[in-house]
């Protein structure tokens, strides 16, 4: 853990803010200046994430909290991240504990700490870090809840709020849940159990989080992940959750080509896919079923908590509608969000149906055996594997969901079933565990190095401001498109210092006859179109740029 805080606080003020970043509530960022608009208070915070995001509005209203307290700096904004990220470390150690498992929880501890791709994204003001550790504090809980003999109100309350938060951040969280549920149905089935109260629990948790399905169904036409091949996302995936850089969404400085590209490493990740493959193998096989009972308690009355929670939720979609009619500009997809109105009076139906007809349920899942999940152990590889296959499925029959980072939060289960595999390894002889211990070690080490200067996106709009600022005068225009990719500059030339403008360009030139004039350009574009007319009469005088951004001088007379 020290390892990992070390790695992850490396320069993690000083690296360039990105486009996501600028999601963070309370940047300063003008007036119709920035995609997306500065959140400066609560209302915003919901009523924009709800109109333009992909995500639920938990991280960024926890985020409000942290930058109302400490201000929008790169480290405030993200070094809650790295905590995250820190805590996850921690966090698969005691899971593997649970599960038997200490020295390939160690093991795995290890991995964390040192796969590189999940360093950057420790480092950048982003929910994956959180969602990661919200998910396996809701794993460990969940595992303390079903060893327990008596039902114990804190944990189920502790298990249920942060499912809730979790569904709130991310809403790939339902893909965890739905396994953890499926987990539970599993043992329940395997050791022909009535229906548990954890499943209740479950249900319950599922009834209060359906407005935040209804708020993705609203969301759904706003733009999402773009997945270029599945396979290759999959072959990636499980080489340690991208662990050496090329097939990921970093960016090298400069544009550098990723090094394990070049021709003369096919062969090397050809292999280390195949030992992914066989250490993944082993691991699930090691996970075997433990043969322990648990769900010992039965589920008691849950009815009534049930149709409270739905006309809870049912209260919530209604006001999202309300919000989205008269505060927002309705999208046409605000139609399945009316249609879903029902949709916790329709979940409260099939639990009753399901708690009705469980013993004929049961019976009927009698002649299939649920063995093979009983237990701890089976919970983790599942939690490796599930959540990726119906994140794909969806991905392949709907619409583009999913890309790298938004996998992050299955990390921990991934690596400790390779880490399991790679122990189960090393016990059948001293020189193989040798060799693993070696190569493995030789790949972590490579990781860090490689994403050591990577970043979240390809413009390093700190280092253009830094070599910008210095030519700027107090007088000058300068014209920007409003967009996402020019948003970032904002962070450092800052509206309430220079005279920014993203439209309305030939009415400031003629209000201002005599101020120079800045063009900035991003990711090699020509002046845009707007600009034109208002600088047809200027002249190009000078230009300062860095990778993918310049800024270009333009004066109408001589300059000053």
């Amino acid at each position: 853990m020290l390892l990992g805080t070390g790695l992850r606080l490396q320069h993690v003020g000083d690296r360039s803010m990105t486009h996501i970043e600028m999601y963070v509530p309370n940047i300063p960022m003008g007036t119709d200046l920035s995609v997306p608009k500065s959140r400066m208070d609560l209302w915003t915070v919901v009523t924009d994430t709800l109109s333009s995001d992909t995500h639920p509005p938990g991280y960024y209203v926890f985020m409000w909290f942290v930058t109302k307290c400490f201000g929008s700096g790169t480290l405030a904004i993200r070094l809650p991240s790295v905590l995250f990220g820190v805590g996850s470390i921690g966090l698969v150690f005691w899971l593997g504990v649970l599960i038997g498992q200490r020295t390939p929880a160690c093991v795995a501890a290890v991995f964390l700490a040192l796969n590189g791709y999940l360093i950057v994204w420790n480092k950048t003001g982003r929910m994956y870090s959180m969602v990661c550790f919200l998910g396996l504090l809701t794993t460990i809980l969940l595992l303390l809840l079903a060893r327990s003999d008596r039902h114990r109100r804190t944990l189920e309350i502790g298990y249920a709020a942060l499912t809730l938060l979790g569904l709130a951040t991310h809403v790939f969280f339902w893909a965890m849940l739905a396994t953890q549920m499926l987990w539970v149905l599993g043992n329940a089935w395997a050791q022909n159990r009535p229906m548990p109260r954890l499943l209740n629990v479950q249900i319950l948790i599922v009834i209060l989080g359906s407005p935040l399905l209804a708020s993705a169904a609203y969301q759904s036409v706003n733009q999402v992940a773009f997945v270029s091949s599945v396979p290759v996302m999959a072959r990636e995936y499980i080489q340690f959750v991208y662990l050496i850089p090329g097939w990921d969404d970093t960016w090298a400085p400069g544009g550098a080509p990723a090094l394990a590209l070049a021709p003369q490493f096919f062969l090397p990740r050809v292999i280390l896919f195949l030992l992914c493959v066989l250490l993944l193998i082993v691991g699930i096989r090691r996970l075997k079923p433990a043969g322990e009972r648990l769900l010992g308690e039965p589920a008691g009355s849950f009815g009534g908590a049930w149709l409270a929670a739905a006309v809870l939720a049912v209260i919530t979609i209604l006001a999202h509608i309300a919000i989205a009619v008269h505060h927002l500009q309705p999208k046409p997809t605000l139609k399945y969000t009316k249609a879903m109105t029902v949709l916790p009076l329709l979940l409260v139906f099939a639990a009753t149906l399901l708690r009705k007809s469980w013993d004929g349920l049961r019976n009927w899942c009698s002649r299939w055996s649920f063995k093979f999940l009983q237990g701890g152990p089976p919970l983790v590889w599942m939690l490796a594997v599930g959540p990726f296959a119906l994140l794909v499925i969806a991905s392949v029959v709907f619409r583009p969901l999913t890309d790298p980072r938004r996998l992050l939060f299955l990390a921990p289960y991934l690596l400790l079933t390779l880490a399991i595999g790679a122990v189960r390894l090393g016990q059948r002889s001293r020189w193989l565990a040798l060799s693993l211990f070696l190569i493995l070690g030789a790949l972590h080490g490579f990781s860090v190095w490689a994403y050591s200067n990577r970043s979240v996106g390809p413009v390093d709009y700190k280092e253009f401001a830094d070599k910008l600022k210095p030519h700027l005068q107090s007088d000058d225009l300068i014209f920007l498109r409003r967009e996402w990719d020019t948003t970032p500059i904002l962070y450092y030339v800052k509206p309430d210092h220079y005279h920014l403008l993203a439209s309305n360009f030939v009415d400031a030139c003629r209000r201002n006859p005599n101020a120079r004039v800045w063009a900035l350009l991003f990711h090699g574009e020509e002046l845009p179109a707007a600009m034109e007319p208002a600088l047809k009469e200027y002249r190009e005088v000078e230009t300062v740029e860095v990778y993918l951004a310049r800024g270009v001088l333009y004066c109408r007379g001589p300059c000053r």
